[in-house]
């Protein structure tokens, strides 16, 4: 009796229900240790009823732990379901905006391509960085570039306004020692321009001044000091002549030369003398005694003073310079072993050379046939 008095009400309501379980948890081993009959067999007897053995789920208790529902848990594995809820859809509504149509048409769309080339014209003639300030010359040898760029006067000018052609213009007709003249333009502001200057061939004295004239004879200011220079005397003045073109004084203090050049409207300047009578005078240079110059009269043509005592005259022509000068030779030969001293030895036309001999009255003219 002592025993049962202390066992509590809470025990008591406990144990019973552990007793339930149990019971419970035997009638469900019983149940599942029945074997299910086979389906075929099953099929097979038509009197049979279709309906079938289904497996109860597993019963766990709360607040009991027990081995055998832990395995059950294992072998029938997580249960999944699958729920779908309907939820109310919200109604939004979107903000419309006022539709607004923008219309662009061609006089709108000329004005500001008009505006937008007007600024960029603006801005070029306005930025330094597009103006000329001097031009890049090259190939100058006797002329300075300060020279060419005071002549041009292209200082301040902008790059886009400057025609090359003009340039080039300007440059030949202020400088005629200037062969000829290329100008290229490039932004942002440069110009250059590349220039060929005239040779000097002849040196041409003439009434106290003197000139430089080239192989196509053109003259020009002379410029400095060339060497190798042929030194031709004028009595008078060439038939080509017409303006004057200006020269340095002679550097024997005389006054200055008047030596004038046709007026052309061309870039390039007329001749001074004609193209043939440069070729004659530098064919007969080789054959002019050392420091001898050569003569030129516009009726004569060329000669020098021979150091015998005569005037050897051969004319304007350089095409058969050999010629005279071989007639020249043999007429000197026969008048030394005659005995002749002539004043003048006229071979201009190696077909019909003649001499002329020192009289007191007259001069008589002898023609001499070329041997």
């Amino acid at each position: 009796m002592s025993e049962n008095k202390t066992i509590s009400r809470s025990e008591v309501v406990r144990q019973r229900r552990l007793e339930q379980i149990r019971q419970q948890q035997e009638q469900q081993a019983t149940l599942q240790v029945q074997p299910r009959e086979p389906r075929l067999q099953k099929n097979m007897s038509r009197g049979k009823s279709k309906s079938g053995y289904r497996e109860l789920p597993p019963i766990t208790a709360r607040g009991v732990v027990n081995d055998f529902a832990i395995e059950r848990r294992k072998k029938a594995g997580k249960r999944r379901f699958n729920a779908v809820f309907s939820w109310p859809h919200p109604k939004v509504r979107t903000l419309t905006l006022p539709r607004v149509q923008i219309r662009v048409g061609w006089r709108l769309l000329s004005f500001f391509l008009v505006l937008l080339f007007g600024t960029g014209l603006y801005m070029f003639w306005s930025m330094p960085q597009f103006r000329v300030t001097a031009a890049q010359v090259t190939g100058n040898q006797r002329i300075s570039a300060d020279e060419i760029n005071s002549v041009l006067g292209l200082n301040g000018y902008p790059v886009f306004l400057l025609p090359p052609e003009q340039i080039r213009m300007r440059a030949l007709r202020s400088y005629p020692e200037l062969a000829s003249a290329e100008v290229t333009i490039s932004l942002p502001n440069i110009v250059t321009v590349n220039v060929t200057e005239r040779q000097p061939v002849i040196l041409w004295r003439q009434e106290g001044g003197y000139t430089w004239v080239d192989e196509t004879g053109t003259a020009f200011r002379p410029r400095g000091e060339a060497q190798g220079l042929i030194v031709v005397q004028a009595l008078g003045a060439p038939p080509a002549m017409s303006t004057p073109v200006p020269s340095l004084p002679d550097p024997d203090g005389t006054e200055q030369a008047q030596v004038s050049i046709p007026k052309e409207e061309s870039l390039t300047p007329a001749p001074f003398i004609p193209e043939e009578t440069v070729k004659a005078i530098t064919a007969l240079a080789p054959f002019v005694p050392p420091g001898i110059p050569i003569l030129y009269h516009p009726a004569t043509g060329l000669s020098w003073t021979d150091g015998r005592g005569w005037q050897a005259a051969f004319g304007t022509s350089g095409d058969d310079v050999e010629v005279k000068i071989r007639t020249y030779q043999a007429m000197v030969d026969w008048l030394s072993q005659h005995g002749i001293r002539p004043i003048l030895i006229n071979v201009a036309y190696p077909n019909a050379p003649f001499y002329r001999v020192e009289q007191v009255e007259t001069d008589t003219e002898v023609e001499v046939v070329e041997q």
